[in-house]
């Protein structure tokens, strides 16, 4: 999936400028996960080609239990627990999250995260 195409489908505010700067980050990093906070306490988390402007998968990270496919749990150092998520249509996030979310926060995963996002996408 481009970058446009997410876009277009999920007019988020704030959506459109982090995935622009998630993406050179990543580039820069030579790193293949940008995660994006939400106001609500969710995270998505994209699989991506920073080189291409792909997106090969979208997760969505968050406390709360979703009627979606989990691909994995990961607790935090500070013992939080989160839910991981692999949506398959960028429609199931507006049909689960809504159309009025805004973005708070873009960074390039790395670490243990990026350990174990690696780690459960292998499986």
């Amino acid at each position: 999936m481009e970058i446009s195409e997410l876009i277009n489908v999920i007019r988020w505010t704030g959506l459109e400028e982090a995935l622009k700067y998630g993406f050179s980050e990543a580039e820069f990093l030579g790193k293949n996960f940008i995660g994006i906070t939400l106001d609500n306490g969710d995270g998505l988390i994209l699989y991506i080609n920073p080189y291409l402007n792909k997106i090969y998968k979208i997760l969505l990270m968050s406390k709360t239990k979703y009627d979606l496919k989990i691909i994995g749990t990961f607790s935090s150092f500070d013992n939080n627990k989160y839910f991981i998520y692999e949506v398959n249509n960028p429609m199931q996030l507006i049909n689960v999250l809504g159309s009025s979310i805004k973005v708070i926060y873009v960074e390039v995963i790395k670490d243990v995260l990026e350990d174990f996002l690696h780690q459960t996408m292998d499986r």
